[in-house]
């Protein structure tokens, strides 16, 4: 219907009025199913830049950068080794930032290993990415295991591992194992510390799992560990895996070398 309107140029249209519920009548509920709810808001998963290099089946090297989740299980896989470490190959001492997939180094269990991966990361000072917390380093000062180890100091990641042989390691029932630096700090010999600086850090995988020599200390090389379908859900393992484009499946990490000690075993060895 259409009214005339006499201040108004052309018609205005009625709206049809809506008859108001008695207010003596009940007002049914709405079904829970059809009740609004508030969603519940998914928490922002930082991300950070990874650096991959990889050795492919012809033998030829690739690179890629990668933007993945800043987890500590991405983390790990490369933030070992701090920049101008110097590892023992078949060639002689060469900084990590100088290795490249295809060259071999020499291992603490006597065995040459072709590297077949490295990713890095860059660690940054406090405050310097919103949202991440303040990265820590674990410094093993020179001669802190002995004339020449290391030599120099060694700069490692949060999560590096070294290798311990006989001596007290034995009371663990291992004769050699994995133990995680940052868990053997002493404040004089192994100190942490936290970057003044971005610090690019690195990791290696080797064809067959083992331990590295930087600077005269005997370092692991990567391996997610026997627990790793314990720490990503699928979506995340499918993620992580792309890291490692040389491989299909995880598994083709192969055997560990040796065990890994607890970080409560780690602390109990060194207060021994």
């Amino acid at each position: 219907m259409i009214y005339s309107n006499p201040r108004a140029a052309g018609p205005v249209y009625a709206v049809p009025t809506i008859a108001k519920r008695p207010s003596s009548l009940p007002v049914a509920p709405y079904p829970k199913a059809l009740r609004a709810t508030p969603r519940p808001q998914r928490a922002a998963i930082l991300t950070r830049r990874y650096e991959t290099t990889w050795l492919t089946q012809d033998g030829s090297v690739e690179t890629a950068t990668r933007i993945a989740p800043a987890l500590p299980q991405f983390e790990e896989a490369f933030s070992a080794i701090a920049r101008g470490t110097l590892i023992e190959t078949t060639q002689g001492f060469c900084a990590v930032e100088d290795l490249e997939p295809g060259m071999t180094v020499l291992t603490a269990e006597g065995r040459t290993e072709t590297i077949t991966w490295i990713g890095s990361m860059t660690l940054f000072p406090p405050n310097t990415i919103p949202g991440i917390e303040a990265s820590k380093m674990t410094r093993i000062t020179a001669e802190a295991f002995g004339p020449g180890r290391p030599m120099p100091d060694l700069m490692l990641g949060e999560q590096a591992r070294i290798l311990l042989k006989g001596g007290r390691c034995r009371s663990t029932g291992h004769e050699a194992a994995y133990a995680m630096a940052a868990k053997m700090i002493d404040g004089e010999s192994i100190v942490e510390v936290t970057p003044v600086a971005p610090v690019t850090m690195f990791h290696i995988v080797l064809a067959r799992h083992g331990s590295l020599r930087c600077a005269g200390i005997e370092v692991e090389a990567y391996h997610p560990g026997k627990n790793y379908s314990e720490r990503f859900d699928p979506q995340l393992a499918a993620l992580f895996l792309a890291m490692f484009p040389h491989m299909k499946s995880i598994t083709e990490f192969g055997t560990m070398a040796h065990p890994r000690l607890s970080a409560d075993e780690t602390e109990d060895l060194i207060a021994a």
